[in-house]
Formats: C-alpha cells, sequence, structure tokens
C-alpha cells in the first residue's frame, strides 16, 4: 500500500493570501502546503480520502488519473469543495464513483451539494456519485476499511484505518472507544494546527501526547497553519514523528 499526502494545510492553504509572515513568504517548498487530503493505492485500486479545494491542482502534480471511491472525513468546506472535479474522473474512466462517510457528512453532502443529487439533466455534467452511509467496518474489493470515529468539536467526524494505516484529520479528541481500534499502527497520519490552542483542532502538544499514547511506529503531522514552519517542528517532534509535506509518499506492507 501507498500513502500519498496530496495536501497538509489547514482551511487557509499556506501560503495565506495577502500573508507576509515568515512562513506564507518563505522559500521552502516544504511551507507551501494546499487543502488537507490523502491518496492511497492498495490492490490495484485508488482512494481518495477528502475532495480537497485543491483537488485538481493535486491530481495533476501527481498524475492521478483514476478514482475508485472516496472516504469523506466531514463535510466541511476545505474537504468537500473539490467534488466537482470528480466528474472528470467519471468522463475518463466511464464509472460512477462511491463515496463513503457517515450519515451527518452524506447528509450535507447532499444539501450542500443539491445540483449533483437533484436528479435533473445538466447539459454541463455533473458528479456521478453513488452516496453511502458508514455505520461499522466495511469492505471495499477486499480491503477492511474501518472507520474511527472521532471529535471536531462539537461534530463528530471519521477518521479512517485501512491495514496498519489510520487517518484523523481535523481531531480535537479520540472517544475510548475509538482508540480501541488504533493499536498496532505501523503509520498514523494526525491533525495539529498549531502551537496555540484551538477549540476544534488538536495543537501540536496535544497532538504528540496522543500520539504517544496511541504509539504507531511512524506518526506524521498533518493540517497544518501558517504559524508551522516545517524545519523548525521537525527539529522538536520526538524521532517517531515528522511533519507532513505535500507530495509525501509512505509505502507499507
Amino acid at each position: 500500500m501507498k500513502v500519498v499526502i496530496l495536501g497538509c494545510a489547514t482551511s487557509t492553504g499556506v501560503p495565506i493570501i495577502g500573508c507576509q509572515c515568515h512562513v506564507c513568504t518563505s522559500d521552502n517548498p516544504k511551507n507551501k502546503r494546499t487543502r488537507c487530503s490523502v491518496f492511497i493505492e492498495s490492490r490495484g485500486k485508488n482512494i481518495l480520502i477528502d475532495s480537497s479545494t485543491d483537488l485538481r491542482f493535486q491530481a495533476l502534480k501527481h498524475n492521478i488519473t483514476r478514482l475508485d471511491a472516496v472516504l469523506y472525513t466531514h463535510s466541511h468546506a476545505d474537504h468537500t469543495h473539490g467534488i466537482d472535479e470528480l466528474r472528470t474522473f467519471n468522463f475518463v474512466n466511464d464509472m460512477v464513483i462511491p463515496c463513503y462517510g457517515n450519515s451527518f457528512t452524506i447528509n450535507n453532502l447532499k444539501n450542500n451539494f443539491g445540483y449533483i443529487f437533484d436528479g435533473v439533466y445538466s447539459a454541463g455534467g455533473k458528479p456521478k456519485l453513488e452516496l453511502n452511509i458508514v455505520e461499522d467496518d466495511f469492505d471495499f474489493d477486499g480491503m477492511s476499511i474501518i472507520p474511527v470515529e472521532i471529535n471536531h468539536a462539537s461534530w463528530m467526524i471519521l477518521g479512517y484505518r485501512i491495514g496498519n494505516f489510520a487517518y484523523l484529520t481535523d481531531c480535537s479528541g479520540i472517544p475510548s472507544e475509538s482508540m480501541e481500534k488504533l493499536h498496532g499502527l505501523d503509520l498514523l497520519i494526525i491533525s495539529a494546527l498549531r502551537y496555540r490552542e484551538h477549540p476544534a483542532h488538536f495543537n501540536i502538544e496535544q497532538a504528540i501526547q496522543m500520539t504517544q499514547k496511541i504509539n504507531p511506529k511512524l506518526a506524521v503531522f498533518t493540517h497544518m497553519g501558517h504559524q508551522v514552519e516545517y524545519d523548525t517542528l521537525l527539529s522538536e517532534l520526538p524521532d517517531n514523528i515528522v511533519p507532513a509535506y505535500d507530495g509525501m509518499e509512505v509505502e507499507l506492507d
């Protein structure tokens, strides 16, 4: 299984429009972050987690020409507003794309993007998507996909575990039942927004503490804001934790 971090930024992206801080004006390409999304290649299938605002750019950069499924963590704009780009994959591959999320997310997708799901013909074309409500573990073409409920402020959203890889973005808490699903990970990707606390996201200290409880072989911090400078954070983290950067790839057995 190959995991590719397509984007690792918070909702604004980095650099932020109009900002002149030292991270937004940095020459380090690892400080250039598009909106949060992950691409997984496994068993000959391509799975996307979240259709970020920057999906078109990300797909072109990484030569992604087919998507077999999309897993949605939640329905905030930075994780869903690339949904219209999915129609290009429909055109190229002549297929309907199954999409998965909890009932709250699926209902929000129907409401937020009603033009896709209203059944009305559109001459310009619109995404052909099959929405599936996730209530428990499910099988996708021989892959066991385990939904992991996590807190995002007052929202209960989904992370996902596939094999020994888990993806937990926009996380502000992990219920004890979900912690039980995170034993024995080779790779954990978890959000770490900034140094100061935030009501809806782990800050860096909280993400470190949670990672140490989960104890994966490798943890990667994602969903980072412009307060986070890549090299500085890398120098501050424990040996088994690293910051994400756009295009980062991890190969797993």
